[in-house]
């Protein structure tokens, strides 16, 4: 891609917000009127020696290098295209191009859980999910606070507004260590007290984190799909 190519990447993504909304109404909602400040972002990270950036007529993806690993986050298709095609040659392309530059071991996608067809071509090209997002809205109970990590009930984690994209109604809990017997609910109530509108817990998928927090309602919004994708051998070294 080229720095040219921001506008288009940044109403692309904008219309795949529009999308995600419908699988998680709180995780996914739209910040309105970001654009263009999203469209100066991406243009930042086309344009940086550490990003890979490759498009074809109905799709894109830009992958960063972090260690040994390959980082997919902003990688979408416009309506008429199919991720069976232009997005697998899309993840191939930049995954060869990332190995280039060094060794690098494995690459990690995200996706909307919901997102079928995305998820088939991930799985298609040998990569699994590794980690799910499960979410919770919540009903503040308290007017939101500072944003900064926080220490609760069997938990810790970081409590601040959503990337600007995004737009959930006010501050989200992310929560990125629970104790073994944690307690669900006494989460969500802590989550409730420091003024969150929604609580953010990554577990493996069917672990038994994930079972306690199906038990409690919640739901998956994203899932991380990790792996090497089969046409090309994982380098070594």
């Amino acid at each position: 891609m080229s720095p040219d190519d921001a506008a288009w990447v940044a109403d692309l993504m904008e219309q795949r917000r529009q999308d995600y909304v419908r699988f998680s109404p709180v995780f996914w909602r739209p910040a309105k009127n970001v654009t263009a400040l999203h469209a100066r972002f991406l243009r930042s990270q086309i344009t940086s020696d550490a990003s890979v950036s490759l498009r074809t007529e109905h799709g894109f993806i830009i992958a960063q290098r972090r260690t040994a690993e390959g980082t997919v986050d902003d990688f979408a298709m416009d309506r008429d295209g199919t991720w069976n095609e232009d997005g697998a040659v899309l993840l191939l392309a930049a995954s060869e191009r990332l190995a280039a530059a060094g060794a690098l071991t494995q690459v990690r996608v995200v996706t909307a859980h919901a997102d079928e067809p995305k998820a088939s071509m991930l799985a298609s090209l040998s990569l699994h999910v590794a980690e799910q997002w499960w979410v919770q809205e919540l009903v503040p109970a308290a007017p939101p606070g500072s944003p900064g990590a926080v220490n609760g009930t069997g938990f810790s984690g970081f409590v601040g507004p959503a990337p600007p994209v995004y737009d959930p109604g006010g501050p989200v809990l992310q929560a990125d260590r629970l104790a073994a017997d944690a307690d669900i609910a006494a989460i969500e109530r802590e989550a409730a007290e420091l003024g969150c509108v929604l609580a953010v817990i990554p577990a493996a998928p069917e672990s038994a984190l994930g079972n306690s927090l199906r038990e409690r309602d919640w739901s998956v919004a994203s899932d991380w799909y990790l792996g090497w994708p089969e046409a090309f051998p994982c380098p070594l070294g």
